[in-house]
């Protein structure tokens, strides 16, 4: 990993750089409304764009046949999802191992999280293609469907590549679909993983992107400058060039520390936070953006925030 981070880090000091969102808080719908709706779904996206939420957050694989599909777990989660035909996934398959029309066999909507008691059954929801996501805001009605904006996360494990398409490839691929569609300034792409940032920034000069990151990020990072790692890690996302820091919220202790990071050129977008008592810690910090479940509670509660 050591020799691998450092080359990519070398290879990217010739990019150039581009131009990230604009200012202001960002609140973002987590795999859509995933408070009320089935995560990563058609419906949990229309409820986003109905509450009013600035941008849908979403998670892209691929499948066999390399179609982008929007789905979190590199496997089929047996206890969310079951087949059309009513019966169970008796057992977690990978879905790089299935074509889009296997998946399309499956219903992922039937079942409510139990993380979420508010969450609404939605028989019959299948897992939707990229694809189908544009297609399904470009047919919307909504007036706030002309406006909304996503954050693509891509997926990928360093440890297990196949699971997924290549760097490369899933940046052409995802980059293509995005052009094709008209989106170009409506997206940011945002993984876990350099070398997704990387093959993004090479494919698409101009594309806004994001480092996303937790407590596990810094142990890796710790392992190559163990002294210094939060400044380590903000060196990798400046070589990355990247518009956006995306930490998990409890990294984040302070406004100087926030404003430090905006300093050097990032928005700072923090995840998942459902907290009303932390999202008020957070605004007070002065963060770019929000990653929530319940987009349309927050949305109510900057509302009320914000009144003088």
């Amino acid at each position: 990993m050591k020799i691998t981070i450092r080359a990519l880090l070398f290879s990217l000091v010739c990019f150039l750089p581009c131009s990230g969102f604009s200012q202001g808080l960002e609140v973002q719908g987590h795999r859509g409304y995933r408070a009320l709706h089935p995560e990563n779904t058609l419906p949990a996206f229309a409820a986003a764009i109905e509450a009013g939420a600035d941008t849908i957050e979403l998670d892209i694989l691929a499948t066999a046949d390399n179609q982008l599909v929007i789905h979190h777990d590199f496997f089929i989660n047996k206890n969310l999802c079951v087949y059309l035909d009513g019966s169970a996934v008796t057992k977690e398959v990978l879905v790089r191992s299935l074509t889009l029309e296997q998946l399309k066999k499956l219903d992922a909507g039937v079942k409510s999280n139990p993380l979420f008691p508010s969450q609404a059954s939605v028989p019959g929801t299948q897992i939707p293609a990229l694809q189908e996501l544009f297609d399904f805001i470009n047919a919307s009605s909504h007036p706030h469907a002309k406006k909304i904006r996503l954050n693509l996360e891509i997926k990928r494990d360093l440890r297990f590549p196949e699971w997924t398409l290549s760097p490369s490839e899933m940046a052409e691929s995802i980059t293509k679909q995005v052009k094709q569609n008209g989106f170009e300034g409506r997206v940011y792409y945002s993984s876990f993983d350099p070398e997704i940032l990387a093959a993004i920034r090479h494919t698409d000069p101009s594309a806004s992107t994001g480092l996303i990151f937790e407590g596990l990020s810094l142990e890796v990072v710790r392992l190559l400058h163990p002294e210094a790692e939060m400044e380590f890690l903000l060196q990798i996302a400046s070589l990355l060039q990247v518009n956006v820091l995306s930490p998990s919220h409890e990294l984040l202790h302070g406004k100087e520390e926030v404003l430090s990071w905006q300093n050097k050129g990032f928005r700072v977008i923090p995840w998942t936070v459902n907290d009303p008592k932390r999202w008020g810690e957070l605004i007070e910090m002065g963060v770019n953006g929000i990653i929530c479940d319940d987009p349309q509670a927050l949305l109510q509660y900057f509302k009320e925030y914000s009144k003088p």
